[in-house]
């Protein structure tokens, strides 16, 4: 094993010792000096984890490539190479015996080095996609004032990349003041698409996830997740109303799109890197894994009860349990949302086959139509839609 310090920045959190056969947290030390993830509460099991998820999923094939280049046994040896180092946040470990430091190892001032180009590996650089998460092929670019982070979509016949370009356009067009990261779309030179945004951190704003909120103290039964993670975000700093409409917004928009994976790493506040002070909410990002997106085969839309059915990863399973949490249901307006017309033209341009369009313009026509009804007052039930459909076949 070997014994690292972990680092925010210059200052020391505590001893992290790592297995270096293939870079698993083995045990872990804290110093207590409240600058330790999760909200400074960290126990070993929780940094195990918090290890792991900082890793880069090893079924990624850029990923492989770049452990095998390295000589690294893993993709979790691979990111102890690199330090841990990661866009989002300003965590790192050093090894105990060396005095590097903050400025040597930053990824954001990396630029500086060999004319601006960005060297892959050696003594004065690092790898910033060592800790870059997410089963898509994705990938920082630093050659810019601010990093790029590109997500290939090669798969779904790149609909991943055109449903991120969806959800854009209907944040631009709610204008709600609820933040939301801007993605733009562009083609791969092997054809296929891929979907491009500029980060939302730096060495001064770091992104805390959600699971990283909820995980920070042990959590009374009789309060659901849902509840503690926005009771444990304003008790840090994020403003009650703030966080209270964020939510409200990310359900419904989530539900508009029929975004399934809503998980806990896909959603969190920032943070002031320099006092640790939570100052917000962080911008809605990651919504590629939505409008029906792994459906290649469907040939016909869903129905208003299978789309009920439909499975979530979120603080909740369904959709409807979600839609019971919001407060404010006309933090969404629907009379600004994409026509049917405008959805089958923008998957159509992005040559999305002509079958899969019907499904995806089905399902969200759909979807307004249960925003309407549940803003005017109606509980969406997949228990009346069960009814409904019942009823339909004995007339």
């Amino acid at each position: 094993m070997a014994n690292y310090f972990l680092k925010h920045k210059d200052e020391v959190c505590g001893l992290i010792k790592i297995d270096e056969t293939d870079g698993k947290v083995m045990n872990w030390k804290s110093f207590h000096t409240g600058m330790d993830p999760f909200l400074g509460n960290s126990t070993v099991e929780n940094m195990k984890i918090w290890w792991m998820q900082r890793a880069v999923p090893g079924s990624r094939r850029m990923i492989e490539e770049a452990v095998k280049k390295s000589g690294s046994n893993g993709n979790m040896d691979y990111m102890v190479k690199n330090l841990g180092l990661s866009i989002t946040d300003t965590y790192w470990i050093c090894p105990v015996d060396c005095e590097l430091g903050w400025g040597n190892v930053s990824l954001h001032r990396q630029k500086q080095f060999n004319e601006g180009k960005i060297p892959y590996h050696n003594f004065t650089s690092y790898d910033p996609n060592a800790a870059l998460g997410g089963q898509m092929e994705k990938y920082w670019d630093l050659n810019h004032d601010t990093p790029m982070l590109t997500k290939k979509a090669s798969e779904h016949y790149g609909q991943q990349a055109v449903n991120e370009l969806l959800a854009t356009m209907i944040h631009e067009r709610q204008d709600s003041g609820v933040p939301y990261v801007k993605y733009s779309v562009s083609h791969t030179e092997d054809g296929n698409l891929q979907s491009q945004c500029d980060a939302f951190t730096s060495e001064t704003i770091e992104l805390v996830s959600a699971y990283e909120i909820v995980s920070s103290q042990k959590q009374d039964n009789r309060i659901s997740m849902y509840d503690a993670y926005i009771n444990l975000s304003v008790k840090n700093g994020v403003d009650a109303d703030e966080m209270q409409r964020y939510m409200d917004y990310q359900t419904l928009t989530d539900f508009a799109i029929t975004n399934t994976d809503e998980h806990l790493l896909n959603m969190g506040v920032i943070r002031n890197a320099d006092d640790r002070r939570l100052i917000g909410v962080a911008p809605i990002y990651d919504s590629g894994n939505s409008m029906f997106f792994r459906e290649e085969t469907r040939e016909r839309p869903f129905s208003r009860r299978e789309l009920l059915e439909l499975e979530i990863t979120s603080f909740y399973s369904s959709e409807e349990k979600m839609l019971k949490k919001v407060k404010d249901k006309n933090t969404i307006k629907t009379d600004l949302l994409p026509s049917p017309e405008e959805v089958r033209e923008l998957y159509l341009s992005h040559n999305i086959p002509e079958n899969k369009v019907g499904v995806i313009v089905g399902g969200h026509e759909k979807k307004v139509s249960f925003l309407n009804e549940f803003q005017n007052g109606k509980t969406i039930s997949l228990y009346n839609e069960k009814r409904r459909e019942q009823n339909a076949v004995r007339h």
